[in-house]
């Protein structure tokens, strides 16, 4: 079993009926993967993850909501429980959840290309892109990991999470929004104040509609590297080709590539990030 701090909560505690639908992929999915890897960086409060269930609070525009997907590998299916209080914004939402789970890559075509570029690395089948719900949360998650390790930076969130997160009656929390986290001086989150500040700045852009659709083009901001942008790309919008060459996890993967060239991956760098992530 995995961390019982994000455990999937009563789905039932919200107000509304959750909506029940099934969303297919074209195998093989390595949920193992998936779900370790967001198990790693769960939010308590926030999301939920189990052995065969990932779920989360979201928001989309004014909407509010929360899912939550159970694996079925013998159906090639996600069994998707969805609460929204806006049913003009389901089909936008679903696509999304689509988007995090990566539902729609063709695993054997990315993996093939993969192996023709870079026959020495060996491939997990069915690997996919480990999304987060908007690109904004990704650029806050990138940022507050930023030279610390994994763990450190999922405190970190969980702080911003549990200090600014709008909650809802059974204790779950929504991810503060640009304004929320624009608006406080952010004294709570123990790192350096050139972090504080550049999170402040990076919240405040958004806010004010100014920080564009392109986490890539992102960098023109004090304190966002290629890194932090590549990586809100990466997750955030699900971008495959997305090469994370200053990555510590990537640099100590990299031998493994024996010499071989990671562009030509090209256009599916986010799958070999990951694959390099994975072992």
């Amino acid at each position: 079993m995995l961390d019982s701090d994000n455990l999937r909560p009563d789905i039932g505690a919200a107000p509304a009926a959750p909506l029940c639908l099934e969303l297919a992929y074209r195998p093989p999915y390595a949920w193992q993967a998936l779900r370790d890897f967001h198990a790693k960086r769960a939010i308590h409060g926030l999301e939920w993850v189990d052995d065969d269930r990932y779920g989360r609070t979201i928001r989309w525009g004014q909407a509010r909501g929360r899912f939550s997907a159970v694996h079925h590998p013998d159906r090639h299916a996600f069994e998707v429980h969805l609460q929204l209080d806006a049913p003009s914004m389901l089909d936008p939402v679903i696509g999304n959840i689509r988007r995090v789970l990566d539902l729609d890559a063709d695993t054997a075509l990315i993996e093939s290309h993969l192996a023709k570029a870079l026959p020495s690395l060996a491939l997990v089948e069915g690997l996919r892109l480990p999304g987060t719900w908007t690109a904004f949360e990704a650029g806050v998650r990138a940022i507050l990991g930023q030279q610390v390790s994994v763990a450190a930076a999922r405190r970190l969130v969980t702080i911003l999470v549990s200090e600014l997160g709008d909650a809802e009656a059974d204790g779950q929390r929504h991810f503060p929004s640009a304004e929320q986290i624009a608006a406080s001086e952010l004294a709570f989150l123990g790192m350096p104040d050139a972090r504080r500040q550049t999170l402040r700045r990076f919240a405040a852009w958004h806010a004010c509609g100014e920080a564009g659709e392109d986490p890539r083009a992102w960098t023109t901001l004090k304190g966002i590297g290629p890194w932090s942008a590549d990586y809100a790309a990466l997750r955030g919008t699900s971008h495959p080709d997305i090469w994370l060459a200053g990555d510590l996890g990537i640099r100590k993967a990299l031998p493994a590539l024996h010499d071989a060239d990671p562009q030509r991956a090209t256009p599916w760098r986010s799958y070999l990030t990951f694959q390099l992530w994975s072992r």
